[in-house]
């Protein structure tokens, strides 16, 4: 384990810093518990004293007056769409189904590639000034 040696110098600058940040965060903690207070006292002031005069704005309450006779719940209509019902008519069901022949098969028709045009082709352009190619041979 390791172990750090200070001078008398070095100690008594470490003991002061942290004396600095323990009165700092006592100081900040008897703010907080100042808002505090004052924010439950206030709290207390407005419930205590309510605001006379003035029209209140929004819906009046209901008077809390219970009914006499307990009303019967009466059953509702079901929500939702309504379930398809197939109607069937009376000739309908009387006509049985006519048995359906088999169709003989399509035959594919078997398409030929069409014949292309040979179309010929130009000589292409001579350059300007090079009418005839000319070979040029290294002297040695």
């Amino acid at each position: 384990m390791k172990s750090f040696k200070f001078s008398e110098q070095e100690v008594e600058l470490l003991i002061a810093m942290y004396e600095d940040e323990l009165k700092e965060v006592t100081d900040y903690t008897d703010r907080l518990k100042e808002t505090l207070n004052k924010l439950r006292n206030e709290t207390v002031i407005e419930k205590a004293a309510p605001i006379v005069g003035g029209k209140k704005r929004g819906r009046k309450p209901k008077a809390a007056v219970q009914p006499a006779v307990a009303k019967v719940a009466k059953p509702g209509k079901k929500r939702g769409r309504k379930p398809k019902v197939q109607v069937v008519a009376k000739s309908e069901k009387a006509i049985a189904p006519k048995p359906v022949a088999a169709k003989p098969a399509k035959k594919k028709k078997v398409s030929k590639p069409k014949a292309r045009k040979v179309v010929a082709k130009k000589p292409a352009a001579k350059a300007k000034g090079m009418e005839t190619p000319v070979n040029i041979v290294p002297v040695v």
